[in-house]
């Protein structure tokens, strides 16, 4: 069971800096005048390098330039409050001195500094969470390490590798750990990673041993079979709405991990602050990676995002450090909310003007601020009736005309109480109705493993499996045009032919899902968003209303990388949503 206390630091900080840094960003993605599709801190295996030429590249590893201080400082001004380094990841290559294998920054390089040792030092200094990642079932530098496959890339035989983990975690990584956690000052949690096929057992000698050697120490769930403290999200995946859980957002700024030089795709400051509070508005924690260069030094574009996230921080941090997810059961159209004590904080994507209405918040407001300017006057108003369908509205004014300079204006609302609000799946202010996957009701068929899972998405729908059911309201009578939106995973290609069945206002649509309109997913290349149109439905009047989804045919998909196979397994309609639409609209 988790104890909360232990958990108490990492839920205020909300906001960290991940930092993927080793020999890899020596090729930066580049082998042999090659430039190497994929992530930058894989080159090894995507390259399919022998290890004794990768192992040369320590030969020339002498990173001058790193300064661990400055890079502290940068993720203290960004407002991030713990720090997350990469001691060891799959390559093997150990970026502390361990006395366990000479494959390490101290003893295989010219450097010669221990890279954890001042980290964890600057850390302490400063103030924040010092705390350490640890590629502990992928090893490619040792011949029962996962995935290290490829033919010539360890002198060990193909046929004879992998044959027996135990020798790896025993010789390896169980005293590489003891390493970390005694010789290492206080850590603040240890990021396991990628429990490929782990035993029971295997992880639960991973996570004891963290435990006992340093209690307050936090693990993530990466660590596998479940024993990890809090949620790990998949890289660069975000909760489409909040599943009371404690998580963590995972986030690169352009589509690599480890620096790598052929990846111009960096996204905006503001693409990574609305990521930061879409995380934070789910109750999730923001991870957010830099790869420093070969030299040591943190790439110039990483730099000025932080520097950017920063002033916008200083500002308006109090919605994010300490804050979770508001109580209201859909995400809004004009931006997101986050609550922390009895206060509610607006986020505004898009500026409403001088008036403002809210729906369904119970609790009296007090007292409303913008937090870029608390000498302005808002007036607050607060209505209730019980013959609407959504019974409170809360109306502001006196807000600016023109949104205020930068990011994200954060109104502050403080409350009688904790917040409270109504739990109706209500139209926004255009009249579309968002039915999010996340607030279905679930009816299993027999046997069915139908599930929610913690990003918000359905787990195992597919024909047979059962139905999502969502009840709403409709304030506006007429015809509406009925869209679903969808994503997969990058390994997988648009699926043709997946058929469903939607009921509602007494009208039954059979539809073929098409990619009538892909988004452009500016978090993640590798979960692309399709919208399709279902078909049209009629409200005669207002009120309550069910939808109920069904597929009812779903063609396997073809999986493209062989090392994501094991996602055949749980094959699923990735619904994000069915979004009601006024045919008054032309949102396609």
């Amino acid at each position: 069971m988790v104890n909360f206390d232990k958990l108490e630091w990492w839920r205020e900080a909300r906001f960290g800096l991940f930092i993927h840094w080793g020999l890899y960003s020596i090729p930066a993605g580049v082998w042999k005048g090659r430039e190497v599709p994929g992530i930058g801190e894989q080159i090894l295996r995507f390259a399919e390098i022998p290890m004794a030429e990768y192992e040369k590249l320590a030969a020339e590893f002498n990173p001058a330039g790193f300064d661990a201080d400055a890079i502290v400082k940068l993720a203290v001004d960004a407002g991030m409050k713990y720090l997350v380094f990469t001691a060891k990841h799959h390559d093997g290559f150990a970026m502390f001195h361990s006395k366990v294998d000479p494959f390490n920054i101290v003893d295989a390089s010219p450097f010669g500094r221990d890279v954890v040792k001042e980290l964890a030092e600057a850390c302490a200094k400063a103030g924040i969470k010092f705390c350490i990642y640890y590629s502990q079932r992928q090893d490619w530098h040792h011949p029962d390490g996962a995935w290290n496959e490829w033919k010539g890339q360890h002198p060990v035989p193909l046929e004879e590798r992998g044959s027996d983990f135990n020798r790896c975690m025993d010789g390896k990584c169980i005293p590489q750990m003891k390493e970390l956690l005694t010789e290492y000052g206080q850590i603040g949690l240890v990021w396991y990673d990628t429990p490929v096929d782990s035993t029971r057992e295997q992880s639960r000698k991973f996570a004891k041993l963290v435990r006992r050697m340093q209690p307050g120490c936090l693990v993530c769930d990466r660590v596998g079979n479940g024993y990890g403290d809090y949620a790990v999200l998949g890289d660069n995946e975000f909760p489409y709405c909040s599943q009371n859980m404690d998580g963590e957002v995972p986030a690169t700024m352009n589509h690599s991990w480890g620096y790598k030089s052929t990846d111009p795709n960096w996204k905006d400051a503001g693409q990574l602050l609305y990521s930061l509070i879409r995380s934070v508005s789910n109750g999730c924690n923001y991870l957010l990676n830099i790869g420093p260069k070969s030299d040591g030094t943190v790439p110039s574009e990483s730099v000025e995002r932080l520097q950017a996230i920063g002033q916008w921080m200083k500002t308006n941090g109090e919605a994010i450090h300490g804050a979770g997810a508001a109580p209201f059961p859909n995400p809004f159209p004009w931006g997101m909310a986050t609550a922390k004590g009895n206060n509610l904080y607006l986020v505004f994507s898009k500026w409403p003007g001088p008036s403002f209405g809210l729906k369904g918040l119970k609790t009296q407001v007090m007292k409303a601020t913008l937090l870029g300017d608390p000498e302005a006057r808002i007036d607050v108003q607060q209505e209730r009736d019980a013959e609407w369908l959504v019974k409170n509205r809360l109306v502001l004014d006196g807000l600016p005309e023109r949104a205020p300079e930068g990011y994200f204006p954060v109104v502050k609302l403080e409350l009688a109480g904790v917040p409270q609000a109504e739990q109706v799946l209500a139209p926004a202010d255009d009249g579309s109705i968002s039915l999010f996957a996340g607030n279905a009701k679930i009816k299993r068929s027999k046997g069915s493993r139908l599930a929610i899972d913690r990003k918000g998405l359905p787990v195992g729908f597919h024909e047979g499996s059962g139905s999502l059911r969502w009840t709403f309201a409709a304030e506006q009578p007429g015809r509406y045009r009925l869209e679903a939106l969808t994503n997969r995973h990058w390994s997988h290609d648009w699926v043709e032919g997946i058929h469903v069945e939607v009921e509602v206002a007494s009208e039954t649509l059979g539809a073929q899902l098409c990619p009538d309109v892909a988004l452009d997913n500016i978090q993640s290349k590798y979960h692309p968003e399709t919208i399709s149109r279902i078909g049209g439905v009629e409200f005669d009047k207002p009120g309550m209303h069910t939808l109920k989804l069904t597929v009812v045919d779903m063609p396997k998909h073809e999986v493209r990388d062989p090392l994501c196979e094991d996602l055949e397994e749980d094959r699923t309609l990735n619904l994000i949503e069915c979004r009601l639409v006024p045919e008054k609209e032309t949102r396609i």
